[in-house]
């Protein structure tokens, strides 16, 4: 990246907050050091009453820089300003509108890095502050509502003072470079697209696993659960790339579009709730802030079809939680069984497999069968693998520099959100109704119902 990013004003809230100390900063500290931050001022904004002397020194003990120099960093951190507002009143922004006069030729770009609870008080302090132009931007991490019903709430209430345009919902999942490289993969390279069908591919794996428990975010996670946290944004925006049809360019809309008509195309009402498995680990409901009667889901499992041409009766398996074996995320897609007969004559030819390697190491790998040494017939299974052995960038440090330019091509459109919402929701209510809720000892691979929902189809996971 060496194009310099348009005259900006980077406003953050929530700048004394965890999100911003580990992945904000640094992310822009990065961007900085690329020297494509020229144009671009930051004002940090918490609840805090801070001085920006104050809050640079605050930043020195607390975010999580990687660097050799720390004069560099101390030059990062001399450019930032701080504000203390009081965020829940929405009278009390006429600071921030203050500050603004000073950059009438910078675009404004709020970022809200704080709990969902106090987007609405910050949207409604910004329009009453009016601080909002045609130019502004205006940027929500993750989750965006907690069900169809309050997604809907907060979008009609943020599409009051900022237009979709305007709109930018994060999932730093789609900022990785190994997401990002699903399309190149299956677009680019014509040994690949013909074969991305129901005639060559058995099923899809898509797996993201954590090794850690809730830790401290229990008394979110306890409402959100695996479902709401993972599966309603990361795991469909995968599912999503893996399998929609060619856009018809590259820009964002275009891509948007082909991504949103897979969800449309998801059939749910067949599957539940034989295609379904939720768990909790033992030991949850003894977290802090966790309920000693919660029935929360800490993993989730479900096996999934896209009703289009392309994949139709084609199994796709969706598994995350919380507590398990070990923390990866990748996607699997496996071909069907060869029927030949040439070789390997006492066993079966191992499938072949195209494996999406997104965390904690990125990469992909091709599986194929080839001769082994020597007079024989038998065959052994090979890999071919791309790693990214270069220090790929943060996903932070893209999803910025696009939020910075305008391009909405790595984050959510609202009607992925309202048909994302109307799936989930539909399987919380399964859930809710479900009275087996499997039991896992933390460090497994998660309750043993979950390699019957593949043995259902003869299949298995694949490790």
């Amino acid at each position: 990246m060496s194009k310099i990013l348009p005259h900006s004003l980077f406003v953050i809230f929530g700048a004394t907050g965890d999100l911003a100390k580990r992945k904000l900063i640094p992310a822009l500290f990065s961007l900085y050091n690329k020297q494509v931050l020229e144009n671009v001022s930051i004002l940090a904004i918490g609840r805090k009453p801070l001085s920006s002397v104050e809050f640079r020194t605050y930043l020195q003990n607390e975010a999580i820089i990687k660097t050799e120099s720390l004069d560099d960093r101390d030059d990062f951190f001399s450019k930032i300003d701080y504000l203390d507002l009081p965020i829940n009143d929405q009278n009390g922004y006429e600071p921030l509108s203050q500050f603004t006069r000073m950059y009438p030729e910078k675009n404004i770009v709020f970022y809200l890095s704080t709990p969902p609870e106090l987007f609405e008080p910050i949207v409604a302090g910004i329009a009453n502050a009016g601080v909002n132009t045609p130019f502004s931007r205006v940027a929500f991490e993750k989750p965006f509502g907690s069900d169809l019903e309050s997604a809907k709430k907060l979008n009609d209430f943020v599409t009051q003072t900022f237009s979709e345009d305007q709109i930018f919902r994060i999932d730093h999942y789609v900022g990785k470079e190994t997401i990002q490289n699903i399309l190149a993969f299956r677009f680019a390279n014509a040994l690949f697209e013909p074969l991305w069908n129901n005639h060559y591919i058995d099923n899809i794996q898509i797996t993201a696993t954590e090794s850690l428990g809730v830790e401290n975010r229990g008394t979110y996670y306890d409402h959100a659960g695996a479902l709401r946290d993972m599966v309603q944004n990361h795991l469909f925006q995968v599912l999503a790339l893996v399998t929609m049809e060619p856009p018809h360019s590259l820009t964002s809309t275009a891509i948007h579009d082909e991504k949103i008509k897979v969800i449309h195309s998801l059939r749910l009402e067949k599957y539940l709730p034989a295609h379904v498995v939720f768990g909790q680990y033992a030991g949850y409901r003894n977290e802090l802030g966790i309920p000693e009667t919660s029935r929360t889901e800490t993993f989730a499992a479900l096996r999934l079809e896209v009703h289009n041409w392309r994949l139709k009766g084609v199994p796709i398996y969706l598994r995350t939680g919380k507590a398990l074996a070990e923390k990866k995320t990748k996607v699997v897609i496996e071909f069907r069984k060869n029927a030949s007969i040439l070789y390997n004559e006492q066993d079966e030819l191992d499938r072949n497999r195209i494996i999406f390697e997104i965390s904690p190491y990125e990469g992909i790998s091709v599986g194929f069968n080839v001769k082994e040494y020597g007079e024989t017939k038998n065959t052994r299974a090979v890999w071919s693998e791309f790693i990214q052995t270069t220090e790929s960038p943060e996903a932070y440090e893209r999803i910025l520099s696009d939020l910075l330019l305008g391009d909405h091509t790595l984050f959510t459109r609202w009607d992925m959100i309202e048909e994302s919402w109307k799936i989930v929701d539909h399987l919380v209510h399964c859930k809710e109704n479900c009275p087996i809720l499997h039991p896992y000892e933390k460090g497994t691979h998660g309750p043993d119902a979950v390699d019957y929902l593949l043995a259902m189809d003869e299949r298995e996971w694949y490790e």
